[in-house]
């Protein structure tokens, strides 16, 4: 008996052994997951909504919480205000103006075929951008930076399960022309606060749509579902309207196959068709005030513009300035004037018979004529010059309207109708005047002139380079020019503006400035 209760005392003790073991293993597992969740980086969640009003059928999917983290891109102090951003083929940079610091802010591969103003954020504080277009393997994606703290705030794909990458082979597929949509001018708009960022993708369902990113909660919201795709927004100054326009086709060169011009109003959050189009594209030039704009038409058979028209985009009244074709129109809307430009002889081109060749101006100043005298508010035209332009511009520092021929720029007309002297040495360069009025910068531009020059109250040239081509940026205080060539940046100081050398990245191509 004393063998036996000894045996059995072992076999006791083994089971405590074994419980007490397996006891410690589950509790040493316990306190180690919970150890690796108190070191979980931060997420940021970026909260998917639909708004589907009472009226509007709209298909209403699932709330998702996509998490995006935080990335912190750098580990120095945050970029101060004054700073210029560059755009390369392998991401971005922020350059600090005083010190001449220059941090990479991203590593995202980035192509020359958008407005990289488009996405400096009003207050400069954001920047968002495109990137993955460049592969079927890749899934493009919205990205936005916060520059001051150096972090990546959204990442965001553009497309979902039924339009894909590697899909969008052939014109016409629902794939291809969502991409197209995607990559299109205007795609993406911060509203005129810098809180919210409109932006077209193509995340749910066969067509490219219009989505909301809002700053101050990370929120990810779907605004619209046309048959077509929606393309080309643009806030109205108060924030409460955006107007875009939808495009069954984007063709192959000769024009689209549009489908109608919306707007979405905040307010009622609907979108509104405002008119169905017959057109083969449409250009946006302005808000006139905080519920009209004016836009006008192309048409492929007559190869010009047409229907230069006001839209009321609360009543949708429209008031037709021309109805015939022309070449080119630029508007100041600060001064309510424009210009336009019939370069041909336009057949079949809007409804109004033919115009003569030149320079015709139009705005509340150009009176319209009645019985009584000129009728106040109304908005008349006139023909102002025999001259042949094939490309008209405006620069609001100084409220400037250029005018392009054969040779380049031809005239510079300021307060509506004095034309400015060009000097021979950069006659045919496009002006860039800084902001204090000073001194402009005149770059490249259509011609094939290359070069970069400064002047002083349009005397006293200097040559910065001749071989460039682009865009340069001046400094807030207008003293200081940024350029870029090849893998180079540079900078020149008034008032002598010699050139010196801020950054050098080798074998990096430099694509684009953004102040």
């Amino acid at each position: 008996w004393i063998w036996i209760i000894a045996i059995v005392l072992v076999v006791m003790c083994c089971c405590l052994l074994v419980i007490g073991g397996g006891f410690v293993y589950f509790r040493s597992q316990n306190t180690s997951y919970s150890n690796g969740s108190e070191i979980l980086p931060n997420v940021t969640e970026v909260i998917v909504n639909t708004i589907t009003p009472e009226d509007t059928v709209l298909p209403t999917p699932e709330d998702t919480v996509l998490p995006t983290p935080e990335i912190e891109l750098n580990d120095s102090q945050p970029v101060p205000s004054e700073q210029l951003l560059m755009t390369t083929r392998s991401g971005i940079w922020a350059i600090n103006e005083t010190t001449r610091e220059a941090v990479q802010l991203s590593y995202d591969p980035l192509d020359d075929s958008w407005e990289v103003n488009d996405g400096l954020s009003p207050d400069k504080k954001f920047f968002a951008y495109f990137t993955g277009f460049g592969g079927a393997s890749i899934n493009p994606r919205l990205v936005v930076l916060d520059v001051e703290n150096q972090i990546s705030t959204l990442q965001l794909e553009l497309t979902g399960p039924i339009i894909q990458p590697g899909l969008e082979s052939t014109h016409g597929d629902p794939a291809f022309e969502a991409f197209g949509a995607m990559q299109f001018t205007d795609s993406l708009a911060w509203s005129p606060d810098g809180t919210r960022l409109a932006f077209v993708a193509a995340r749910d369902g066969d067509s490219a749509d219009i989505y909301l990113f809002n700053r101050t909660d990370n929120s990810i919201t779907r605004l619209t579902d046309e048959a077509g795709h929606a393309s080309a927004l643009h806030w109205s100054p108060d924030g409460q309207l955006l107007q875009y326009m939808s495009v069954n086709t984007f063709g192959t060169g000769a024009g689209f196959d549009m489908e109608g011009l919306w707007v979405y109003d905040f307010n009622s959050q609907k979108a509104q068709l405002m008119e169905s189009l017959d057109s083969n594209g449409e250009e946006f030039l302005a808000w006139m005030d905080n519920s009209s704009f004016l836009i006008n038409s192309f048409s492929r058979i007559c190869g010009g513009l047409y229907n230069l028209r006001i839209v009321d985009a609360t009543s949708f009244d429209q008031q037709v300035i021309v109805d015939s074709g022309f070449t080119a129109v630029a508007y100041d809307p600060e001064n309510k004037f424009g210009m336009f430009s019939v370069a041909y002889n336009y057949d079949n081109c809007g409804s109004g018979e033919p115009l003569g060749v030149g320079l015709l101006i139009f705005g509340e100043s150009v009176p319209v004529l009645g019985d009584d005298g000129p009728i106040i508010g109304e908005i008349g035209r006139k023909k102002f010059e025999e001259v042949i332009a094939y490309s008209i511009g405006f620069i609001p520092q100084g409220n400037l309207f250029t005018v392009y021929g054969d040779d380049g720029l031809q005239n510079i007309y300021y307060d509506n109708v004095y034309s400015l002297n060009i000097l021979p040495e950069i006659k045919g360069l496009k002006p860039y005047p800084a902001p204090s009025g000073d001194y402009w910068a005149w770059a490249s531009y259509h011609s094939g002139k290359t070069g970069l020059w400064i002047t002083e109250n349009n005397d006293n040239p200097i040559q910065l380079s001749p071989l460039f081509t682009g865009t340069p940026v001046w400094s807030q205080d207008g003293k200081t020019i940024y350029f870029i060539e090849n893998n180079q940046l540079f900078l020149a100081n008034a008032p002598q503006f010699d050139t010196e050398l801020l950054l050098e990245l080798p074998g990096v191509e430099l694509l684009a400035l953004v102040k």
